[in-house]
């Protein structure tokens, strides 16, 4: 199903020249049948991390996709359940050598017309903007595995830092986590001046709190487009936070550039 906000599209006029893009990357750039970059990552580590990994996605995504708790609730459990991964991935010893090898075996997958969609931003020189609370070494080996890690692409997520064996210890800097996610601190110079001398930008995300990647003073400005995969219970809240909300059977980059017209 698609739900749209026909006068928002109608108001805010997407072109080639005068837009940007921000992507969350799992379950939003990759397919909901896909894994996640947590995920991966703990193929890089020593056995028994993905098992204890996968045990926490199944503990705390419900959570994530719960919008009847409280924003106090969800932001401690987001905390909680990022924190408890990135111990798992130094006690295990996360290996940045292994880490090629588990994003090819690990069947991680575009999202339908994903890859096309980066192909296109690209050839028309739109910047992209992936901010991802997942992992950020797992989402750019995808990218060049998929030879699309192009130079239009700033990504921002939580990158590691590796000790003299290649084992993670510590992040280069804080844990960006479902509830933190904003573009505006992370962008400087070049990048910064592209950001904000476009004034329309049109962002991707899976969950509503995706919405605050774009700064508060570009909302108006924005066309925000939620992938609903799961939890349908929350179809309306969707339809509240975003513009264009496609469920599962029509949740591809295809349906949204036909609707925006790109």
């Amino acid at each position: 199903m698609k739900f749209i906000k026909e006068e928002r599209l109608k108001n805010i006029k997407l072109t080639k020249e005068n837009m940007c893009v921000l992507l969350d990357f799992d379950k939003t750039l990759t397919s909901y049948e896909s894994l996640d970059s947590w995920a991966v990552a703990g193929m890089a580590a020593d056995e028994g991390c993905e098992a204890e990994v996968n045990k926490l996605y199944d503990k705390y995504r419900p959570i994530e996709m719960d919008y009847n708790i409280s924003y106090e609730e969800k932001y401690k459990a987001m905390e909680e359940w990022y924190n408890s991964c990135m111990n798992l991935y130094y006690k295990y010893h996360l290996n940045k050598y292994k880490l090629q090898k588990a994003v090819k075996d690990s069947g991680l997958i575009f999202r339908e017309g994903a890859k096309e969609f980066l192909e296109y931003t690209y050839e028309n020189s739109i910047p992209v903007i992936i901010l991802s609370a997942g992992v950020g070494s797992v989402i750019k080996e995808f990218l060049k595995e998929e030879k699309c890690y192009f130079e239009n692409i700033f990504l921002i997520s939580n990158t590691f830092l590796y000790d003299e064996n290649g084992n993670a210890f510590k992040l280069e800097n804080y844990l960006i986590h479902t509830m933190n996610k904003t573009v505006e601190e992370h962008l400087k110079g070049k990048r910064k001046e592209e950001f904000e001398k476009r004034p329309y930008k049109l962002l991707f995300g899976d969950t509503i709190e995706d919405i605050n990647m774009t700064p508060k003073k570009d909302l108006e400005k924005t066309i925000k487009v939620g992938f609903l995969d799961e939890a349908l219970e929350n179809l309306s809240a969707y339809q509240e936070n975003f513009d264009i909300v496609l469920t599962k059977e029509d949740a591809t980059f295809d349906k949204v550039r036909k609707i925006i017209k790109i």
